[in-house]
């Protein structure tokens, strides 16, 4: 069985850096596809950068944890604070959340997606990784299963609860890339030295750091040392001596 290399980054629409970042990681790197946060400021800005580039495979980066809901607060109470925003990531988890409401949140979310972007987004993913809770795993998955969208799946079992409902999900997913001291060339050389059979997923978070990026995330300079990671020509070079072949969600 051949070894193929999904690179997905997350987080477009972060920011109009994050956005530039993944475009020149997808252009000059090995990112072939990338996640759209559809709640956020910047959103319309990664539709447009999306639409221009039709090579760039584009899902949707579910978000409960930043900014707003696209739906009405009252829709999905518990989702969201009393002020009708989400709350932190540590706070979500602690929540009893009504899987019918975030089901709700995310179809909103990725028919935003499709209308910014122009066509259908072909997966599925969530901002910090918050579909390890069961009701967002199944809210993921249903969404998953009405539009035909692949999944990330975070381990063995979350990917065979989800081929079990008929969703598409690459074979393994590595989140090893991130965090400083993890994200230098090195680092990514031996990933893809480790790289088995099938189709692995590549979690990254490239950009060029902005004002917006750094004045409002605690993980941004280190997106700059991501992007020159990414766009590394060793990388490619690494890449052809391993007969690792780039691939997509879409070609799942």
């Amino acid at each position: 069985m051949a070894r193929r290399l999904i690179v997905n980054a997350d987080d477009l629409g972060r920011s109009a850096g994050v956005d530039r970042g993944i475009v020149r990681a997808h252009r000059e790197g090995i990112v072939t596809s990338a996640t759209l946060m559809a709640n956020t400021t910047d959103a319309a800005h990664a539709g447009a950068v999306a639409r221009a580039d039709p090579s760039l495979d584009v899902g949707v980066h579910l978000v409960l944890t930043f900014a707003r809901p696209l739906s009405e607060p009252t829709r999905v109470r518990s989702l969201v604070t009393p002020t009708g925003e989400f709350p932190r990531r540590s706070l979500l988890l602690t929540r009893e959340v009504d899987r019918d409401e975030a089901l709700v949140e995310y179809r909103a979310q990725y028919a935003r997606a499709r209308e910014l972007i122009g066509r259908e987004p072909t997966h599925l993913d969530s901002h910090h990784w918050v579909h390890d809770m069961p009701a967002l795993e199944w809210a993921l998955g249903e969404l998953a299963r009405e539009t035909g969208a692949a999944a990330r799946t975070h381990d063995d079992a979350q990917r065979e609860r989800l081929r079990a409902r008929g969703i598409r999900t690459p074979d393994r997913f590595s989140r090893e890339f991130q965090h400083a001291g993890h994200i230098d060339v090195a680092t990514l050389l031996g990933i893809i030295h480790r790289l088995g059979d099938g189709v692995t997923e590549l979690m990254c978070h490239p950009a060029e750091p902005d004002a917006e990026l750094l004045s409002g995330s605690t993980y941004a300079r280190e997106r700059g040392e991501e992007l020159a990671t990414l766009t590394d020509p060793r990388v490619r070079r690494a890449l052809a001596d391993r007969q690792v072949a780039l691939t997509t969600f879409a070609a799942l």
